[in-house]
């Protein structure tokens, strides 16, 4: 196993991208990010920096319909409860954790 830099995620999940790797890669706020499950891994793939916002834009929004079976049909307060009760239920083991 190759160890570069070893960070957490927040309570949202979130992780920082390194600034030496978003300066080599050229990622800025403005750059759009594939995220795939390799290996046992999450991959982080900048998409082609050459595409102007508005092609940016437009790829986002074709990558979100390709994606909508994940979620399409959902009834939404069936989904928000869902979200609810994981969340209340994440609380909880964060509290007991402490």
């Amino acid at each position: 196993m190759n160890l570069g830099v070893i960070t957490k995620p927040n309570s949202k999940g979130q992780i920082v991208i390194p600034k030496k790797f978003r300066v080599e890669l050229g990622i800025t706020s403005e750059v759009l990010l594939n995220l795939s499950l390799r290996g046992g891994g999450i991959y982080i793939t900048p998409l082609d920096k050459s595409l102007s916002s508005k092609n940016s834009r437009n790829l986002f929004l074709e990558m979100l319909r390709k994606t909508a079976g994940s979620w399409a049909g959902d009834s939404w307060l069936k989904t928000a409860e869902k979200r609810r009760k994981t969340e209340l239920s994440a609380s909880r083991k964060r509290k007991k954790a402490w």
